[in-house]
């Protein structure tokens, strides 16, 4: 049995959305940690994310955030719960504060909060 990581609020971590069905974002790629504390300790093998891109599509819900030297942009407007299988290893770059807030802020708008 493989242990499923340990994912924290706000982290960045490679993901692999593969496969994916219509729309949804596809692909290894870098998401958003966006689960509470809570949701992120439940011994369920689930983590809500958010995945980013690098592409800038102008949405009002796909805020501008810094991962060391690339922009990237929170696609707010895919959050999903996946397996922590999904989850390949941590991000070397994460989040800083204003960023955090700045993705708050999306999700709120996104899910109306």
């Amino acid at each position: 049995m493989v242990t499923p990581p340990r994912v924290a609020p706000w982290q960045v971590w490679w993901v692999d959305f593969n496969p994916q069905l219509g729309r949804e974002q596809a692909g290894r790629r870098p998401a958003i940690v966006v689960g509470s504390s809570l949701a992120c300790g439940l011994p369920n093998g689930l983590a809500i994310v958010v995945p980013m891109t690098t592409r800038n599509r102008g949405l009002p819900f796909h805020p501008a955030v810094q991962l060391g030297e690339t922009t990237g942009y929170a696609m707010t407007d895919q959050i999903k719960s996946i397996s922590t299988q999904r989850l390949k290893k941590p991000h070397p770059d994460q989040l800083v504060s204003e960023d955090v807030q700045t993705v708050k802020f999306a999700l709120r708008r996104m899910l109306d909060l």
